[in-house]
């Protein structure tokens, strides 16, 4: 038999398998429960958190012969067809490559015939979206008062494109994108599964790349295997994965954090040579700054890195001020457009970054102030003295005007 890749041999076959999605779940199975299944379910999200996997498990639990049901059996011969795709009575439509008003006429058309075998006829459109304006107002009547036998279920991740005639004809259900810990905790389990020795630091990354859809997710991860094998290093999973290595991500914040602008420069180098994405660095560079100040305002790393990152970052946020943080990250951030569309993106991150360790504090407000009070306690009396103290009309001393 072919390879099956992973986001199709883990995808859930079942709805307590979904990852992060507990609020589509929960709404859903009481529905099945209480009987009180809508005819037109609307579920919309970012790309590869669940949305197609959700119909066609509402699908199995609406025509599963021990049904309906909010845990079908998945072995009875509804449930293995319609996981396997091959179902006479639940059809998934492409919404972009049967887009037109001819298509919809012939859903109208054949909704009108008991189904040949399940409990229900169920169409599954998935990016609902991309239907044209004439197919949506020819499938109007239909999807308002279809026959009772009908379930329609619209897959989209642009649900702000569908007419208000057809979303207030849906139930809908928003799916979010699925939480950094909860991800890394269901990649582990699958590694364990498959025998991959991949470090968390590597999920770590994976997790960030894949930016909360576990369909990328398992995508990377089939792509690590691949190129790497069961157990690869750190390193070669970023260079796999066309990433920057998290080590030098954190070794370019301590060099910023301790003003060692060599270090800066030579890190910058040694990425340019490698031939990796500079912008991709001034945003890794950007988010590691991120993590930095929650950390320090926190007293705690975010829970969705690995251990030993949480390790370094709160090594790091004991030597870096508040006020310091706040003005890395504001230039780093600010420079990730500039990298993007400057026509020598070496020069303007380096540039950027040498920006922002000169003008980044080197104390926290309070060691300013007292250390301005110093310097004027210091001062000689006398017609110079009184020249640079002397302050606003009265009498008042610049110092007791910073201090006020």
């Amino acid at each position: 038999m072919s390879y099956l890749v992973l986001a199709r041999k883990w995808r859930p076959q079942k709805f307590d398998d979904m990852t992060g999605q507990e609020h589509v779940v929960r709404t859903v199975a009481n529905a099945i429960k209480m009987d009180r299944v809508a005819h037109a379910y609307l579920f919309c999200g970012p790309r590869g958190v669940g949305k197609t996997t959700a119909a066609r498990l509402l699908a199995k639990a609406l025509n599963c012969e021990k049904g309906p049901t909010a845990n079908p059996c998945g072995e009875c011969r509804a449930c293995t067809e319609i996981a396997a795709g091959t179902s006479v009575d639940v059809a998934e439509i492409d919404g972009a490559s049967n887009n037109g008003v001819e298509n919809v006429r012939e859903i109208r058309e054949n909704a009108k015939y008991l189904p040949q075998r399940d409990r229900h006829k169920i169409y599954i459109i998935d990016e609902v979206h991309m239907l044209s304006g004439a197919a949506f107002n020819a499938l109007l009547k239909t999807l308002e008062e279809p026959p009772g036998h009908v379930k329609f279920i619209f897959a989209t991740t642009e649900a702000h494109k569908l007419p208000d005639t057809i979303l207030s004809r849906c139930q809908r259900h928003n799916f979010r994108r699925i939480p950094a810990a909860r991800m890394l905790q269901r990649l582990q389990e699958i590694c364990k599964a498959e025998g991959a020795g991949i470090s968390d630091r590597s999920l770590s990354l994976v997790v960030r790349q894949s930016e909360g859809g576990m369909r990328d997710a398992l995508s990377l991860l089939d792509q690590i295997l691949a190129s790497c094998g069961a157990n690869p290093t750190d390193e070669e999973v970023a260079e796999a994965l066309g990433a920057i290595d998290r080590t030098m991500v954190q070794d370019f914040a301590e060099a910023m954090v301790r003003k060692d602008a060599k270090r800066v420069l030579e890190r910058v180098e040694e990425v340019f040579n490698r031939g990796l994405d500079l912008k991709r660095l001034a945003e890794e560079l950007a988010l590691q700054l991120r993590h930095l100040f929650v950390t320090k305002t926190l007293g705690q790393a975010p829970s969705e890195l690995a251990e030993s990152e949480q390790k370094a970052l709160l090594a790091l946020a004991k030597e870096a001020e508040t006020a310091q943080l706040t003005r890395l990250f504001d230039v780093v951030h600010g420079c990730i457009w500039d990298v993007s569309r400057a026509a020598q993106p070496r020069l303007a991150l380096e540039m950027a970054l040498l920006k922002a360790i000169q003008l980044s504090p080197g104390g926290s407000i309070p060691e300013l102030l007292a250390r301005v009070d110093r310097l004027a306690a210091g001062l000689p009396q006398g017609d110079g003295a009184a020249k640079n103290t002397t302050g606003a009309p009265g009498g008042r001393s610049s110092s007791a005007n910073f201090r006020a």
